[in-house]
């Protein structure tokens, strides 16, 4: 907010930077050639070129008039190209800076109608904008009230120079009234400008005010807003406690009923664990009978090729024969007996090993399942 700075004006089109600008003119008269020389020194902001090269531009087109000679020569004619180039420079800048403000003006009764706008950010950014201008334009009227008293003097150097200029042949004698109509004129102008500057003061005093009711509207938009908030808020409290009742409700009739789940799953736990022990002591007696099995099996390979063997010789159709009623023949016995238990036995043990294995098979398979 330093009115020393430029301000920059976002809202016009194009954008526009307005940057502090000084042009400083030194003439001298040379009495004994009847020479004048001008030096312009040019402080303007190189950045805008045309406006900058402008004065310097038609001074030197008049230079190179021929029908105009004495035009190089008077200091008025250098005075009135610069004067109206900073007064063109000043109506720009104007321009620019009431643009700003319409901008700002059409942005703030748009947003007055619209009821979806967030009015907070916008109205800060364009409070502090406003009063950036408002420093600004404070230090626009100092920089008239300058620029009058420069015209001024300008006005009382011509009036009193001009009798010197006319008799050292620089200037006509009848230029005099034209001289004054055009300071008038340029008076007229820059009183205009400065009209027009407070006019954007007060301009500026219009935005702020329509800024501050835009606030309050804003401020009474939020209250209703909050009001109604409120009451949604406080219908959807009781809509939700309502909920919790019945939440609660069915909560109660959940955990009665995970209650009598829970008793009968005991009630099934017990009745497992004893069809369990059951089961246990019927597998502990069926391995008994196996193993009571397996003592007759055993004694049954033993005795049976045997006993088998004795009852076929001891058959009738023998006894006629006399070589198998011999006592010594007993040897025929064993040898019969013998190699057939050990068959026996052989075939019940790779029986009984394939059995394992095929059980063990069996084991594997429902592990892994």
């Amino acid at each position: 907010m330093n009115p020393l700075n430029y301000l920059h004006l976002a809202n016009t089109k194009p954008e526009v930077d307005i940057r502090g600008s000084q042009i400083g003119v030194y003439y001298r008269f040379d009495q004994n050639n009847l020479k004048s020389s001008t030096i312009v020194m040019n402080f303007q902001d190189g950045r805008w070129r045309k406006v900058v090269e402008q004065p310097i531009a038609r001074i030197k087109e008049a230079l190179e008039d021929k029908e105009r000679e004495d035009s190089g020569r008077d200091p008025f004619y250098l005075q009135t190209v610069f004067l109206t180039s900073i007064f063109r420079w000043w109506s720009n800048a104007l321009n620019s800076f009431n643009d700003q403000l319409i901008a700002y003006e059409e942005k703030m009764l748009a947003e007055e109608q619209a009821t979806n706008i967030s009015f907070s950010t916008l109205n800060s950014e364009t409070s502090r904008a406003l009063h950036c201008m408002t420093a600004h334009l404070h230090r626009y009227g100092s920089e008239l009230v300058l620029l009058s008293g420069i015209v001024q003097d300008i006005r009382e150097y011509n009036i009193e120079s001009h009798g010197k200029l006319v008799t050292y042949g620089v200037r006509s004698s009848n230029s005099l009234k034209c001289i004054k109509r055009s300071m008038d004129q340029i008076t007229t102008h820059l009183s205009s400008i400065s009209q027009f500057r407070e006019e954007l003061q007060l301009k500026i005093d219009n935005v702020l005010s329509l800024l501050v009711d835009n606030t309050q509207i804003m401020n009474e938009r939020l209250l209703i807003e909050n009001s109604k908030t409120m009451q949604s808020i406080l219908q959807a409290t009781q809509a939700e406690a309502e909920q919790s009742r019945q939440l609660t409700a069915k909560s109660q009739e959940l955990t009665n009923e995970i209650n009598m789940i829970l008793h009968s799953t005991n009630e099934e736990t017990k009745a497992s664990l004893q069809m369990a022990r059951q089961t246990q002591r019927l597998s502990e007696e069926m391995m008994k009978d196996s193993v009571y099995m397996k003592t007759i099996a055993l004694l049954t390979v033993l005795f049976l090729p045997g006993t088998s063997f004795a009852a076929i010789l001891s058959m009738s159709f023998f006894d006629e024969d006399k070589w198998m009623h011999n006592v010594s023949r007993f040897w025929l016995w064993i040898a019969l007996t013998v190699p057939t238990t050990a068959l026996c036995f052989a075939f019940y043990v790779v029986w009984g090993r394939k059995e394992a294995g095929r059980k063990k098979v069996l084991q594997d398979e429902d592990e892994n399942v």
